[in-house]
């Protein structure tokens, strides 16, 4: 019996951004997990996934971390070659990369006490998170997915793991994360799409509608009442419907679409919602709505 194709996880990112709570994630999964592997080493796990007589190495997932860089001085170069060596073995990869702020980095660093790899009697925290967003911007690049740890708590980001990789598809081998934000917030760095509603009316300047979200009913009338608003729902849905399918062509099994107002409670919320009852037609749909707390 053909054996099917092995699958590798590469976790990584900065330093306190949840890399270990991933891994666990996946090991719960039944994933043989390995933690901080320098990436010329991976190279030697990739033989082993490939060899099809070779059982153990079906399902891996691997972290690389900054501290990788002291057992390889040339790390750009040895991220280059790996992902060169991906693309020429039939092992399915995924790279996701956990990312987080500056600020909320030197919180959690600060309110653990640990060290970071890169910190020392030169350089303080602040300028270590900083050097370390440099060198692995490498990998950020190589990321088929980046998670935006910032507003996670430990069981969110396990939650997301889960969903992701174990999450029970439909007819399309494809998960895909609708989320609302709001612009004052920033744009959410996982995003593979972007799309501004801002140009709708705003619910805010209505004072009874102010407190509430996207949700509820009289918000909803609220937004239905312009025009422009089932145009853009129809318009989204109808350029994803036209593009979600040359994404699964390329082998991707996830894909995350922002919808952004200034706020994030109202015109977003509204958007977002009826564009996943019409996607949730063709495909596996997970809403996430950012700033709504």
């Amino acid at each position: 019996m053909k054996r099917s194709q092995s699958k590798l996880i590469i976790i990584t990112g900065l330093s306190g951004s949840g890399k270990t709570i991933a891994l666990h994630a996946l090991e719960d999964q039944g994933y043989f997990c390995i933690d901080n592997l320098s990436p010329k080493m991976i190279i030697t796990i990739l033989e082993r996934m490939n060899d099809p007589t070779e059982k153990s190495y079906h399902k891996v997932a691997i972290s690389i971390d900054i501290r990788s860089i002291k057992l390889d001085k040339n790390f750009k170069k040895s991220v280059d070659n790996l992902y060169k060596k991906i693309a020429n073995l039939n092992i399915k990869t995924n790279t996701i990369f956990l990312h987080s702020s500056i600020k909320i980095l030197l919180s959690r660093f600060n309110a653990t006490r640990r060290l970071h790899p890169l910190t020392g009697n030169k350089i303080n925290l602040k300028e270590a998170i900083s050097k370390e967003m440099d060198i692995m911007q490498v990998l950020k690049e190589n990321s088929n997915l980046i998670i935006d740890t910032d507003d996670l708590l430990p069981l969110d980001l396990k939650r997301q793991i889960n969903m992701r990789f174990s999450y029970a598809q439909k007819k399309e081998d494809m998960l895909i994360q609708l989320q609302s934000f709001g612009y004052k917030n920033n744009i959410p760095n996982d995003s593979d799409f972007v799309f501004d509603v801002r140009c709708l009316a705003n619910p805010f300047w209505d004072k009874s509608l102010r407190a509430l979200s996207g949700k509820d009913n009289n918000v909803k009338s609220f937004i239905k009442k312009d025009p422009a608003s089932l145009e853009m729902i129809t318009n989204i849905v109808k350029f994803l419907n036209k593009w979600i399918p040359k994404f699964l062509k390329s082998d991707r099994n996830y894909l995350t679409i922002s919808i952004g107002c200034t706020g994030g409670q109202h015109r977003s919320v509204y958007i977002t919602e009826n564009v996943s009852k019409e996607l949730r037609k063709k495909y596996t749909i997970l809403v996430k709505h950012r700033d709504i707390k």
